[in-house]
């Protein structure tokens, strides 16, 4: 594609001669990624500066430059004054502009992401329609499984999944959207049919500092944005707060509720233990009941979350509660490793990895315990370190705690199980530290004994384990399988 067509959707000035000449054959900002042809845009990071890249990014090939500064090499070369809004235009116009061609869902929030946008699948594939998939567990649509290196993608890799999901006739995408991916703009230039909010608790203070910075950023994504409807769930202070901006700023919006204003009114939820529970709910005026599969009041909160994600797309609530009883959850969410079943335990794998998550997550399994329960987590490195002693003191409540190591990365996971049994106060007893994952998930299923449950909790749907820069192979649930058949055959 010609640099001149792809530059018509920016601002921008050229600083070479024959820039509008240039053909390109993709558009990349990371100089690992550059390719003889290609476009290199010069991001300033929040880490590192794409313009020292350039260099290398021309010795590889690389017909043009983005920049927000001309640089010293003989390269045809544009400045922009915005390079991450740059690279989305010019990212959507290469690839199709996808999100202009189908309804694109983005949803944010704390906890809750992932399963709300595996919900909307499920409702849109039970309605007949072609639904897309991008977030944590990666990327989905028409039959292709794309991995994913962050929740959201990077601009580029976002617009050129988007467009992925078009050309194969797509009609919804359901997009989790992180905090990170509001505050570097990875969505920029993506066209949202519907917004939506699930809750709000303490994470990410590591980029955030404050929780009023971390609620901003979230909130901007709703008050700020475009989209054609929105979906806010204010059942938590956080979705309380921004109901009332969307109110102050004149947006129109769904709220999900026990509220009797609310367009989505839970009026009732009647747990079944794990295996999920009773929702009664109001949509629009019209009653919906349904027989979820998922235990906890939060996915009840996400299904009428996601409920109401359908019903601004057009699509009948009753019929949504109706296919929402035949989800059976996103990977590593409440998942139950059905192995145990036969030795008599519960062992669930789920992604809780923030205080609010793990306290559910406990909530929900001690409720539905009638022998005792062990719980088996850690906290990522490079991560908010005041969560850690709250993690173990939520963690104290279990009748066995199994502190062991959660993706420590370039810190010592020692210090953090340190950290996290601090939290415990003067129950440390209750605690056993196991750096190595696989030993603490033995632990934890040698202890128990038929009646109980052990809960695996942080990493979920996660395949790999780091510490350092070595990436290894790891499943919670594949280990457990593997030491539940080993249990059997000592």
């Amino acid at each position: 594609m010609r640099l001149a067509t792809l530059l018509k959707e920016i601002e921008h000035r050229p600083m070479r001669d024959a820039w509008y000449d240039v053909d390109v054959c993709d558009v990349v900002c990371d100089s690992r990624r550059v390719r003889p042809g290609c476009l290199f845009v010069c991001i300033p990071g929040l880490v590192s500066d794409g313009h020292a890249f350039a260099q290398d990014a021309v010795s590889k090939g690389a017909a043009a430059l983005l920049v927000t500064h001309e640089l010293p090499l003989d390269v045809p070369q544009v400045v922009v004054n915005d390079a991450r809004d740059a690279l989305a235009a010019i990212s959507a116009a290469f690839f199709g502009d996808g999100s202009a061609r189908m309804q694109v869902v983005g949803i944010t929030g704390t906890a809750g992401k992932t399963t709300v946008a595996h919900m909307v699948e499920h409702i849109v594939r039970e309605a007949g329609g072609r639904p897309g998939l991008i977030g944590t567990t990666g990327c989905r649509f028409a039959g292709n499984q794309v991995p994913t290196t962050f929740t959201t993608p990077l601009a580029r890799d976002l617009q050129e999944l988007l467009g992925h999901m078009a050309d194969a006739g797509c009609n919804v995408a359901a997009l989790e959207v992180s905090s990170h991916a509001i505050l570097t703009r990875r969505c920029a230039r993506t066209h949202f049919a519907v917004t939506a909010f699930t809750n709000l608790s303490r994470e990410h203070l590591e980029l955030h500092k404050t929780m009023e910075d971390y609620f901003a950023t979230k909130a901007r994504f709703l008050v700020q944005g475009d989209a054609q409807a929105r979906v806010v769930c204010a059942m938590d202070e956080g979705g309380r707060r921004l109901a009332r901006l969307l109110r102050k700023s004149g947006q129109p919006y769904y709220e999900v509720s026990t509220d009797a204003a609310a367009q989505v009114r839970l009026q009732s939820y009647t747990p079944r233990g794990l295996d999920g529970g009773l929702v009664e709910a109001k949509v629009c005026g019209m009653h919906v009941s349904m027989e979820l599969r998922l235990p906890g009041d939060f996915n009840a909160r996400n299904a009428l979350v996601a409920i109401g994600i359908a019903n601004a797309l057009g699509l009948d609530p009753g019929s949504s509660a109706r296919a929402l009883e035949g989800f059976v959850g996103a990977p590593g969410r409440m998942e139950r490793i059905r192995e145990a079943d036969e030795q008599g335990l519960c062992v669930l794998v789920d992604y809780a990895h923030t205080p609010v998550e793990l306290s559910g997550a406990i909530r929900v399994t001690r409720a539905s315990t009638n022998g005792r329960l062990a719980v088996v987590f850690g906290y990522g490195g490079a991560c908010d370190p005041g969560n850690r002693p709250l993690m173990g003191h939520i963690a104290a409540e279990a009748d066995l705690a199994v502190v062991t190591s959660d993706n420590p990365l370039f810190e010592d996971p020692q210090q953090i199980a340190r950290q996290i049994v601090a939290g415990m106060g003067e129950r440390p007893s209750r605690a056993i530290v196991r750096i190595d994952r696989r030993e603490a998930i033995r632990e934890a299923l040698m202890w128990a004994r038929p009646g109980d449950t052990v809960l695996i909790a942080g990493k979920g749907h996660e395949q790999t384990q780091t510490t350092g820069h070595v990436t290894m192979p790891f499943d919670d649930r594949v280990v457990a399988r593997e030491e539940l058949a080993r249990l059997v055959t000592c």
